[in-house]
């Protein structure tokens, strides 16, 4: 499978969440999945990249994400064939500065779930810092931004690093290489082969 250099593009996580993109997860990929452990690790691999001289730029490159243009609705989404958890897990942890942090850039969120209402409004709900007790929501999504809630401050306090300096590095510096698939993708097959890859590795520059 041959990739057009257009068609492969870095994103920092303000770029990647901003909205001049809609992402959308499809109703064939697994639902949210990520626990305690995933996002602990997250976070302080983020942290463990932080240079600790603020005028040392060091990205940190996260990892893939790979789409698939689609359009519902009249609406061109990015399909999202590969890193949906990674992808949720941003937008949670940009919610969760958002309730600290002004965040002028981040009017709203820009990813929704293929005929999955319930995780779409709980997303939602948690962006808008406004989650109610009387409705129903997506436990895992929940949970997930609960435990950036219970971790974030915890792992800032003990490695000495300030909100807005990681907001900062997390915005800029923390990177993410967006490969949009072929139009004429097989994804079935496609699917096949992400099965024998090996694991990803994070890697810095």
């Amino acid at each position: 499978m041959k990739h057009k250099s257009e068609d492969i593009r870095e994103l920092n996580i303000r770029q990647l969440l901003d909205g001049t993109d809609q992402y959308m997860i499809p109703i064939y990929q697994r639902n949210y999945a990520w626990g305690e452990k995933e996002i602990e690790q997250l976070i302080q691999d983020i942290l463990d990249y932080l240079p600790k001289d603020k005028k040392e730029e060091k990205n940190y490159f996260i990892g893939t994400l790979i789409i698939n243009k689609h359009t519902e609705n009249n609406i061109l989404l990015q399909e999202t064939i590969d890193g949906q958890q990674r992808l949720t897990t941003l937008s949670l942890l940009a919610s969760v500065i958002k309730e600290k942090l002004p965040l002028d850039w981040y009017q709203q969120t820009n990813l929704s779930f293929q005929s999955r209402p319930k995780s779409t409004k709980t997303l939602t709900a948690i962006f808008q810092d406004n989650i109610q007790n009387s409705q129903s929501y997506n436990d895992n999504i929940l949970n997930g931004y609960q435990l950036i809630q219970k971790h974030l401050d915890k792992k800032l306090a003990a490695e000495e690093v300030n909100l807005e300096d990681f907001a900062s590095y997390l915005f800029s510096q923390v990177k993410i290489v967006r490969v949009q698939v072929p139009a004429d993708t097989d994804l079935n097959h496609y699917f096949e082969i992400m099965k024998i890859l090996p694991p990803r590795i994070h890697t810095s520059s």
